[in-house]
């Protein structure tokens, strides 16, 4: 087996294991750090022992890749991960449609999304190199035949914050397709300035599946928890104006799209096109909800009432348990509906505002905060008191339903978790700087 070097694939793939990765600073500025803090990189990842060869169309194998480089504030490492043609198709470079990159995926920072790690200077990204803010690299040689592995090379920068980082990346042939999601990433550990590591991560950030105890059972849970410091919350609507019937609608993932967001989650209660009472008010929703695009509410009138309200003041939560206590001060993103699950810490007791369905079990979406996290949340088999006992479980201090059923969906990191279900009026989306 050899590769599009014309290099043994073994000989290779040894050589992306064993090889010495280049770790540079990036600026004299950084002496200081550097007289203290010294990077290193971890042991390389070696190829699988056998890998299918073949397959009909545009495929690819993982076959190995250097290991995880410790940095110093602002250092930069090379890295290399190698790809067996396990295809019928050759990679052709420079022809559309057969040329093979490695584009940036999710969870972090998601599909197509813009890395903290590395770019080509463009749409916010840090220039080490990159084809594309999006595109890691590109095949080494001119063709990449069926058998032949290629041995992709890039470079990667340390954010100047301590911390743990993530660049997960999957090939695929452009302008033609994805190739196979190996789950690919590259795990980056940047040390303070004074080269001692960096704060352990809190654990659960990001997504997880969890089977959440409570006083009244186990409930599965998909949960997105993000410090507040981390990420920008945002409440968005399809709609620029208040809309009272046949309102616009769109999938989560488009609000995610035109957002750039890093994950989203339905939002409140609305008329959907397969109920016959909506005959006449097709997904009109009767909240308030602010738009944080165009920096207004939607639906004013509902700023009145007993609904309750989960606000952001920048990245300070604010919760209102009832709306005609908002005091009108000004907000970054905001959503009511009803009812509260969570205030101060302690399950609400809501049963007297129910309706029938939801003392049912059924699938329930609900949003959270406290002083650090903010908690998007999709619980299984449960009703809204159950789900209630989840969001506290789960940390929330305050914590308000969203709508749920055919309605739910999440959505993280380029794919979703749950859903897509309907199109919806309206969501909230998380967003990374």
């Amino acid at each position: 087996m050899r590769n599009g070097l014309g290099i043994p694939a073994r000989i290779l793939a040894a050589a992306v294991v064993a090889a010495a990765v280049l770790v540079t600073p990036v600026a004299p500025r950084h002496h200081a750090a550097a007289a203290t803090c010294v990077g290193s990189v971890g042991p390389g990842i070696p190829a699988p022992t056998s890998v299918p060869s073949g397959i009909p169309g545009f495929h690819a194998q993982w076959y190995g890749q250097s290991g995880y480089p410790t940095l110093c504030p602002g250092q930069r490492s090379t890295a290399t991960v190698a790809y067996y043609n396990s295809g019928s198709l050759g990679w052709v470079s420079g022809k559309m449609g057969e040329v093979a990159y490695l584009g940036t995926w999710g969870p972090e920072p998601g599909q197509d999304q813009v890395s903290l790690l590395g770019g080509d200077g463009l749409s916010g990204s840090i220039n080490t190199g990159w084809p594309s803010y999006n595109r890691i690299a590109i095949q080494p040689a001119a063709y990449v035949g069926p058998g032949q592995v290629a041995w992709f090379q890039f470079t990667i920068q340390a954010p100047l914050g301590a911390g743990t980082y993530r660049l997960y990346l999957r090939p695929l042939i452009e302008g033609a397709t994805w190739l196979e999601d190996f789950g690919v990433f590259w795990l980056v550990t940047v040390l303070n300035a004074d080269g001692t590591p960096p704060a352990p991560p809190v654990a659960g950030l990001g997504y997880t599946q969890q089977t959440v105890s409570t006083p009244v059972g186990q409930f599965s849970a998909h949960v997105i928890k993000e410090r507040l410091s981390d990420v920008s919350v945002k409440t968005l609507t399809a709609n620029a104006i208040d809309c009272f019937s046949a309102c616009p609608a769109k999938p989560l993932a488009q609000y995610a799209a035109e957002t750039g967001a890093y994950a989203a989650l339905h939002g409140t209660y609305f008329c959907p096109p397969d109920y016959a009472p909506c005959a006449d008010k097709v997904n009109s929703f009767d909240y308030a909800v602010w738009n944080s695009t165009l920096s207004r509410w939607i639906n004013p009138r509902a700023l009145v009432g007993t609904n309750s309200m989960m606000a952001f003041s920048g990245k300070t939560p604010r919760y209102f348990q009832r709306m005609n206590s908002y005091d009108r001060s000004g907000v970054s993103a905001a959503i009511s509906n009803y009812p509260t699950l969570v205030l101060g810490g302690s399950v609400v007791d809501s049963t007297s505002e129910q309706s029938a369905v939801q003392m049912q079990r059924g699938t329930r979406g609900a949003i959270g905060a406290d002083s650090t996290f903010v908690y998007l949340v999709i619980v299984s088999s449960a009703s809204v008191t159950e789900s209630a006992y989840v969001m506290r479980a789960l940390g929330a201090r305050d914590a308000l339903n969203l709508d749920g059923g055919g309605s739910a969906a999440m959505w993280i990191g380029g794919s979703y978790k749950v859903g897509p279900g309907r199109q919806l009026p309206n969501a909230v989306v998380l967003t990374k700087p």
